[in-house]
């Protein structure tokens, strides 16, 4: 019998800080209220100076273990993340040598905020292909470094946080991963973080034009963001046979709540069935769609045999869905 994909147990972990939008107010042309209404977000947390994104990683992964579960038998780990720990050895790598895992392959993979989406997808890939048969994807991301602290376009977005979901085998019964779809474009212009790469070496210049943080158009971003996140919905609803109205749960990218709010009007669906947490973590890149769907999971929110629906749209340009019937 065929083997399927799905996600056998989930967990995440945030950092203790809180940045609030008053903390804002104190150095930069900005209030509360102009932050919620253009972004949804009120909170968001921050990393400790000595915590990284290895530190956090475990945390999450020590969070899944207090379940109890076993992860002797993890044959791949996949980390996505764009604030690695080293360039290498890879913090995939360091987190199976912290597992002591022997009889494992590793690897980091960047896709911006749709890391995620794009883990799921590989590892639902080598499970069903029989390579592997559990694969612990960990998202991880200290993201609130990578800002310019001065621009409040972008540094009022992100948080700190990592997710991990363990993605095992099973027989196929129909539920499990049932769908996937990813797509990429670049589009370097209007969204891009260049410095320290071969091309753009860091160099005080360089600093001191903040080409070593974030630079996003962000009114661009949303015309792009508000159709691929439609678009990739349809598509892998399509690939699976599944409409809309059949989806229990859609656990979205937050990356700003007028995308969240603009798809689910343009497509009719209850903001109700939407897991929300930008309101408390904002932009988690990577991380996101694990906070949201973790926390709906352990809310009680979804049940066997529920459709739910994960999209994200990220930097690159990154977007992709995966279609789960929880098992």
């Amino acid at each position: 019998m065929s083997k399927k994909a799905y996600i056998k147990a989930l967990a995440n972990y945030i950092p203790e800080k809180v940045v609030t939008n008053y903390d804002f107010e104190k150095t930069l042309d900005t209030s509360h209220d102009w932050i919620v209404t253009r972004t949804g977000i009120e909170t968001r947390h921050m990393s400790r100076d000595d915590e990284s994104a290895y530190d956090m990683a475990m945390s999450a992964i020590n969070n899944l273990k207090l379940q109890g579960i076993d992860l002797s038998e993890v044959d791949g780990i996949i980390v996505p993340t764009t604030t690695k720990e080293y360039i290498f050895p890879s913090t995939a790598t360091l987190i199976q040598n912290a597992l002591g895992l022997k009889n494992c392959f590793t690897l980091d993979l960047s896709a911006a905020c749709s890391g995620y989406i794009y883990s799921l997808n590989t590892a639902t890939s080598l499970i069903e292909s029989g390579m592997c048969k559990n694969v612990l994807v960990v998202a991880t991301e200290k993201i609130t470094k990578d800002p310019n602290p001065e621009d409040r376009g972008t540094v009022i977005l992100f948080g700190d946080s990592a997710s991990v979901a363990l993605v095992s085998a099973r027989e196929d019964d129909g539920r499990g991963i049932i769908a996937m779809q990813m797509k990429s474009e670049v589009r370097e212009d209007i969204i891009s973080l260049k410095a320290s790469g071969s091309a753009f070496p860091i160099t005080p210049e360089r600093m001191d034009n903040h080409e070593h943080q974030i630079f996003m158009e962000g009114s661009e971003v949303f015309k792009i963001a508000v159709t691929e996140f439609a678009n990739s919905m349809n598509q892998v609803l399509e690939k699976a046979g599944v409409s809309l109205d059949q989806v229990a749960l859609f656990v979205p990218h937050q990356a700003n709540i007028r995308i969240i709010q603009y798809v689910a009007k343009k497509s009719n669906f209850p903001i109700e069935k939407v897991s929300l947490i930008i309101h408390k973590y904002g932009n988690t890149s990577a991380s996101s769609i694990g906070l949201g769907l973790t926390e709906a999971y352990h809310e009680g929110r979804i049940k066997k045999d529920d459709y739910v629906l994960l999209t994200a749209f990220g930097g690159g340009l990154t977007w992709g869905s995966t279609l789960i019937k929880w098992a």
